[in-house]
């Protein structure tokens, strides 16, 4: 077995002791014509944050200089760790030999002992604001008063830190304190107006106080200012939905695909932790961010040297061979998921994206026998039975396209996409009254928080109606 899971696959799974990087958003076209589009929206909702485990608790007294002892750990790591720690020792009334530990410690994943070591940082060193942000960084997973409390004081400090004044908005509005949160907002607005952040979260504040007719104005000052993003686009389409205008909401979600990455303000006191990377780990999340910003040449050369340095590893080299996708490298990237397929044979999801990536590039055989091979390692993988369903179906295979589909809503009833797509797939075989019961169980599963989700909803539904009052329907009502 391969250091992948046979749980459903994640594109964010860790490997080993390190975080690898996660796949983000992947827009994925599997054929041309109708499977190019189905496949396109099946698949670009994959998304993937990387998830921080916490676990294992420290000391239980303050004053103690934690000791990590995990099975398993990575050499380079505990030797790392064991030197850091050491300066401690050495000098246990130095805040910054404190802090240093804690960043050490909150880069390899340990939070509760980090925390431990920011609170004593706090002691020794009172006045640097990088101890209690990167508390409130980590208690922001667990206790969001206290976390509100360490960015509240990081903002006393650091009065013209925007990134803490949004951390902490963000954190106050999340607890229901609508009327601080606009305070640290308006003091962001004061300082930049072309930060693309501080204008998300004043719609997002507009929504959560009940006032989502503000968006709009909002998002007009954004457009003067050059901030547009989509971050900002989906989250003005939200409040359009909240009001009840589906067509603006839905033109607003068009825009957000084609508008610029969300780009997050620079984080000095998060990029001091790859002071403390010796496993990769923040290579692979500035990677991720790379690709999210469309800094597709950047994210490459990161990728390529974490491949490098990490053979041993899956995940790096299958996120280099989507970027070389989403690049239009279909050829280097069929060539990178086929080497990775021969190294890490019992790992689905390689498999899974092979078979997109020689879909895309026009070799549905191959495709069908990745998928068919994947579902072989875990037969209740639901989108990849969409996916097969969708190439049967391209092949005029129906009925075994719709069992295919019939079953990927079985193996994963809560996901909106195998159900919308199933939908679409029976509006093109005319099984209109089937379309019609599979997309009212979809309503189900799709909520007003999924903007894209419903967007596609709301245009089967469109298109539903408008074929029940069309006494003759065209052949192909998804062409029109």
């Amino acid at each position: 077995m391969s250091d992948s899971s046979r749980a459903e696959p994640q594109t964010d799974a860790a490997e080993s002791s390190a975080t690898d990087l996660p796949t983000l958003e992947t827009e994925t076209v599997v054929a041309s014509g109708r499977i190019h589009r189905r496949t396109l929206l099946i698949i670009s909702v994959a998304a993937i944050a990387v998830v921080v485990l916490f676990f294992m608790r420290g000391s239980s007294r303050n004053d103690a200089v934690p000791v990590v002892h995990v099975p398993g750990l990575s050499p380079v790591v505990a030797d790392l760790l064991a030197d850091v720690r050491g300066r401690v020792v050495q000098n246990p009334e130095s805040g910054r030999s404190w802090g240093e530990y804690g960043m050490c410690l909150m880069q390899h994943e340990r939070p509760q002992e980090a925390l431990q070591c920011f609170e004593q940082a706090q002691q020794y060193d009172p006045h640097n604001p990088a101890w209690y942000y990167l508390s409130g960084v980590i208690l922001e997973q667990t206790d969001l008063v206290r976390a509100t409390g360490q960015l509240q004081k990081t903002v006393e400090l650091r009065k013209d830190s925007m990134v803490a004044r949004l951390r902490l908005a963000s954190a106050l509005m999340t607890l229901g304190e609508f009327d601080r949160a606009s305070e640290q907002l308006q003091e962001v607005r004061l300082m930049s107006r072309n930060a693309a952040d501080v204008w998300v979260q004043l719609v997002r504040l507009a929504r959560l106080t009940g006032k989502p007719e503000q968006a709009n104005s909002l998002l007009s000052e954004a457009r003067n200012t050059g901030a547009i993003t989509s971050a900002l686009l989906q989250e003005t389409a939200s409040a359009e939905m909240q009001l009840g205008h589906i067509e603006a909401a839905s033109a607003l979600i068009a825009e957000a695909r084609q508008a610029q990455p969300f780009r997050p303000l620079p984080d000095p006191w998060m990029e001091r932790l790859t002071t403390f990377d010796v496993s990769g780990a923040v290579a692979s999340q500035q990677a991720d961010r790379l690709r999210e910003r469309g800094q597709l040449n950047e994210a490459v050369r990161t990728l390529s040297t974490l491949s490098r340095r990490f053979p041993e590893r899956s995940r790096p080299k299958l996120n280099l061979a989507l970027t070389l996708r989403e690049q239009g490298q279909i050829p280097e990237a069929v060539t990178e998921l086929e080497k990775l397929s021969r190294q890490f044979p019992d790992d689905p999801l390689i498999r899974f994206h092979l078979a997109i990536t020689l879909a895309q590039a026009g070799n549905r055989d191959a495709a069908l026998q990745q998928l068919n091979d994947c579902l072989k390692i875990k037969p209740d993988y639901g989108m990849a039975r969409a996916v097969l369903g969708d190439l049967l179906d391209s092949r005029e295979q129906v009925d075994e396209a719709i069992a295919a589909y019939q079953q990927a809503v079985s193996d994963s009833p809560a996901d909106p996409w195998i159900r919308l797509g199933f939908v679409e797939l029976l509006l093109t075989r005319g099984r209109k009254d089937e379309a019609t019961r599979q997309l009212q169980a979809a309503k189900s599963v799709v909520s007003e928080s999924q903007n894209a989700e419903m967007a596609e909803l709301l245009r089967l539904e469109a298109l539903v109606a408008r074929l029940k009052s069309d006494p003759q329907p065209p052949a192909n009502p998804l062409a029109q």
